[in-house]
């Protein structure tokens, strides 16, 4: 548990108290406790709950200052190599045996800032997936950091507008500036990299993680890709396990259900653990689709572990939507609730699990066409149908091959242009460049599945919604794991041979191999993907918050509105009927509208009008 947080006068010039007391109050909740240390030019500290051990804390010695939020899963591997009594001096240690690039030893969930007193250089560090997160802001003389931007904000240390830039991004879907936050000057360190800032010039962003270069082992069988692969997952979540209660997500699914399998198995004392389900226990509306109950009560009876569902307030699901600080996946905030209630210390999800290790067949069509494995083409075709194939090259293959814009089935790549219709015209020809002069990329990429994963990895969707969790679990008093997020986990899938991926033609087939004997076997052969409860659960909350959305939107002052936003148009929004006839249009009016109530939320939290500027 903890956050980080820390002043570098690149100057020289000693850091005021006040300062690093002012920035430990903001980074952390009421009630927390704060750890701070004050050396000449340098101020870093920690935070954490009062009822919960930190896992963050500072090293400092001549040649360094280390603070660190760190969790450790090859420790005893370190240990061969150096010695060393807490995370953080491990991972000074690490930094004094290999420098800029110690963080590619490392198997864990971390962020760390290094104070390199003889270079007189700063290096802020992120794990290789972005389970902890870490943001920054620099100007010519001063170096403040801390693990999330809401800390900087409230801080009163920086300056503080609403970055135009990243409203472009989150609202065309652009995803490209994922570097960037919410507020104009302050970024995160990217997953897999570290920043490195000097004494004087710009700090500069390099990546320490490449999983792009790992080397394919063209010798391994199927049935060793197998066992590997299991040895490793198991490894990965047993090495995450700590004492006292623990929570799992249980969503039917088999990547989430392989996870909280494992830990079931390895614990003795079930009554320490809880599932949790975003799935509705009670539904009164027919629903079209897969139940998820039924998977999830075998999973229950399978490993003797009790499973809680998700139990709404009225409304409670919209007004979870405000909060501006947790943007990304509000659904998991009723489930971040139960668990403190639960008095859970560490929850464990199977989240990213199907980015790479229980990677569907997705991209197949697309891998097989340009890496010209055509006689598999032909195989594929007849395992899936020809109708199949025809309709999932148009999404697959037709973009490369036909010019952009000259195809309305591109839908990977598609811009929804009504947003237009929300902005003020001063602010479009301001930004111009940034919303027109752009292409979406297609995910599928040219050739080769790994491609595949790695444009995955890179459109940062998944540390995006870590971002939120970690944030928001510190409050709550637990922390997340990602077994299927291993470092050594994804080193190993991304070195095996491509067409194990998509072997026979089964989608998932290594992983549920993988899972044989482990994952409740209801669960480990289900072929589709449910949830059908839990989003017509969603689409139903919508409907019924809309009269609450309204009130919200009604009380607002002509102060509150974002000055490049058109509010009567967002007005417009709220009095079209929900249509479960056009239900893709409907959901986007919704997320456009709550969107935008984030953003007028933010500004009101975080800065004192709503002036913006880059």
């Amino acid at each position: 548990m903890g956050f980080i947080f820390g002043i570098v006068n690149l100057d020289g010039k000693t850091v005021d108290s006040k300062e690093i007391t002012s920035l430990a109050e903001a980074v952390g909740y009421p009630g927390f406790i704060l750890q701070t240390e004050i050396e000449g030019a340098v101020a870093a500290g920690y935070c954490h709950r009062p009822d919960r051990n930190p896992k963050a804390g500072i090293y400092n010695d001549e040649e360094l200052l280390v603070v660190a939020d760190c969790r450790i899963y090859n420790g005893d591997e370190l240990k061969t190599r150096f010695c060393f009594d807490s995370v953080e001096e491990a991972f000074a240690k690490a930094y004094k045996r290999w420098d800029r690039l110690c963080a590619c030893h490392i198997n864990g969930d971390f962020a760390a800032v290094v104070v390199d007193k003889k270079k007189k250089e700063v290096f802020l560090f992120r794990d290789h997936i972005g389970t902890r997160p870490l943001v920054y802001w620099k100007s010519d003389n001063q170096l403040i950091f801390a693990s999330h931007e809401f800390g900087l904000a409230k801080s009163g240390l920086v300056p503080v507008a609403l970055s135009e830039r990243k409203v472009i991004d989150s609202y065309f879907r652009y995803k490209e500036l994922y570097s960037e936050t919410s507020f104009s000057g302050i970024h995160k360190v990217v997953p897999g990299c570290y920043v490195i800032c000097p004494e004087t010039g710009c700090c500069k962003s390099e990546q320490y993680w490449e999983p792009g270069e790992i080397r394919k082992d063209k010798t391994i069988t199927f049935e060793a890709a197998v066992a590997g692969l299991r040895k490793r997952i198991i490894a990965a979540t047993v090495n995450r396990m700590e004492p006292g209660r623990t929570g799992m997500h249980v969503s039917g699914g088999i990547d989430s259900c392989g996870v909280a399998s494992i830990v079931a198995d390895n614990t003795q004392d079930k009554t320490l653990l809880t599932g949790y389900s975003w799935t509705p226990w009670i539904f009164e509306d027919e629903v079209d689709g897969v139940d998820e109950r039924p998977f999830i009560e075998s999973f229950t009876a399978d490993k003797k572990v009790n499973v809680k569902y998700v139990n709404l307030k009225e409304n409670e699901s919209v007004e979870d939507s405000f909060i501006p600080e947790f943007e990304t996946q509000h659904i998991e905030l009723p489930v971040m609730k139960m668990a403190e209630a639960d008095g859970i210390e560490t929850l464990f999800s199977g989240w990213g699990g199907d980015e790479f290790v229980s990677l569907s067949l997705r991209g197949t069509l697309n891998h097989l066409f340009f890496s010209f494995k055509w006689g598999t083409l032909l195989k594929y075709a007849k395992a899936k149908g020809i109708k199949t194939v025809i309709l999932k090259s148009r999404t697959d293959i037709l973009p490369f091959l036909i010019p952009f814009g000259l195809m309305h089935v591109y839908k990977a790549g598609k811009t929804d242009w009504s947003i237009l219709k929300l902005l003020e015209f001063s602010f479009v020809k301001r930004h111009w460049k940034q919303i027109f002069c752009h292409r979406n990329k297609n995910i599928f990429g040219y050739g080769n599945r790994t491609k595949f994963a790695l444009n995955l990895l890179n459109l940062h969707h998944i540390p995006e919604r870590m971002d939120s969790w970690a944030i928001n679990a510190e409050r709550y008093g637990f922390d997340y794991k990602y077994p299927l997020l291993d470092k050594d986990v994804l080193e190993f899938w991304f070195s095996l041979p491509v067409e194990y991926t998509y072997w026979n033609f089964q989608s998932r087939l290594l992983y549920r191999e993988a899972m044989k004997g482990i994952l409740t076997e209801k669960i480990r052969i289900r072929n589709e993907k449910g949830e059908a409860l839990r989003i017509a659960s969603s689409l139903k909350s919508i409907d019924e918050g809309r009269g609450f959305v309204k009130n919200i939107f009604g009380s607002l002052t002509p102060e509150d509105h974002l000055p490049f936003f058109k509010p009567e148009s967002f007005g417009k929004i709220l009095d079209m009927p929900f249509s479960k006839k056009n239900l893709l249009k409907s959901i986007s009016n919704w997320q456009k509208e709550m969107s935008y109530l984030r953003y007028v939320m933010l500004v009101r939290k975080y800065m004192k009008n709503n002036c913006t500027s880059e």
